[in-house]
């Protein structure tokens, strides 16, 4: 693996476990709780991913220095428990923007190593980025922020495909940096100006 995803996936591991220890502090869990919450919502996505591209055992189950991540950010969290209280919301909300557009470029460059189109690849992109926090919302019995009207989706799908249609333009850490900035900004957008994309009037 190229040494920038190995950072990117250290990093979107970490982030994405913040957040679920976030979720896990407003729910009122214990720590291991918490513990539980931060790992699914860790490696729950890169999990689907590898699984769906057949590369069987995952990742975190011959190396576990993902799960390890994702305890002692989960552990990190409930320490920090006074510091955060009353504003959790807000910070499960950055740390989840993170982990998405972090986890949007890992997503799709894997894809494209195991030899995905580059549809699938941006496709892919936007699983990874999205189906670790689904996993965690129904978990601790929220709706999942990829059914609301927020765009969520949207910028992770973005930042996917301006990483996949980047190649042969820019370098490779170029086309990371690029990717990941392009869903963040989105994303970040939506959140501070809740944009949304028109939906059909039901009767």
């Amino acid at each position: 693996m190229h040494p920038a995803l190995i950072i990117l996936a250290g990093v979107g591991t970490a982030v994405f476990a913040i957040s679920g220890a976030l979720l896990g502090l407003r729910k009122q869990m214990d720590i291991v709780g918490i513990w539980f919450v931060a790992v699914v919502t860790g490696v729950g996505g890169g999990t689907i991913r590898d699984l769906l591209l057949g590369e069987v055992p995952v990742r975190w189950v011959t190396n576990p220095k993902d799960v390890v991540i994702c305890l002692v950010c989960g552990l990190a969290v409930a320490l920090l428990n006074r510091p955060l209280l009353g504003r959790r919301l807000r910070w499960l909300l950055y740390a989840d923007a993170a982990g998405m557009s972090l986890f949007t470029v890992l997503g799709a460059s894997i894809a494209q190593s195991a030899g995905a189109h580059p549809l699938a690849a941006i496709l892919f992109g936007a699983m990874s980025a999205s189906f670790g926090g689904v996993i965690r919302d129904v978990m601790c019995n929220d709706t999942p922020v990829l059914f609301q009207k927020d765009l969520y989706v949207t910028p992770a799908l973005l930042g996917a495909a301006v990483f996949v249609l980047a190649e042969g333009f820019v370098t490779f850490e170029w086309r990371v940096v690029l990717g990941v900035a392009a869903a963040l900004s989105l994303r970040l957008l939506a959140i501070s100006f809740s944009w949304y994309l028109p939906f059909p009037r039901y009767r």
